[in-house]
């Protein structure tokens, strides 16, 4: 009966792990896309930036997860960048990408 008692008791520790490593934080990737916005290209990157996080944030939330803010991050993410001239003005297209801690 020991054996049997054994084999429980490592199952259960077995479990544990696994509900454990589980348990670990996880990242969702979101992208984001601001259109063709008169903005500086500064604005229209943080801009696509938030979005991204957003639609990770959403991604964890769908999830059942808590999402962590990027509280005290200067740069969250990365962005690229189109621009074109219409009647004098510059447009900029951002795509943004950022992953949001999740818990």
């Amino acid at each position: 009966m020991q054996v049997s008692a054994r084999m429980v008791t490592a199952a259960a520790a077995t479990a544990l792990l696994v509900a454990a490593a589980g348990a670990r934080a996880a990242q969702y990737p979101g992208w984001g896309d601001t259109g063709w916005v008169y903005a500086s290209k500064r604005e229209c990157c943080n801009a696509a930036i938030d979005i991204a996080a957003e639609h990770s944030a959403n991604a964890c939330v769908t999830t059942g997860g808590v999402p962590r803010s990027f509280a005290g991050a200067s740069q969250r993410g990365t962005c690229s960048a189109e621009w074109m001239q219409h009647d004098g003005s510059l447009l900029y297209r951002c795509y943004g990408e950022a992953s949001v801690w999740c818990r």
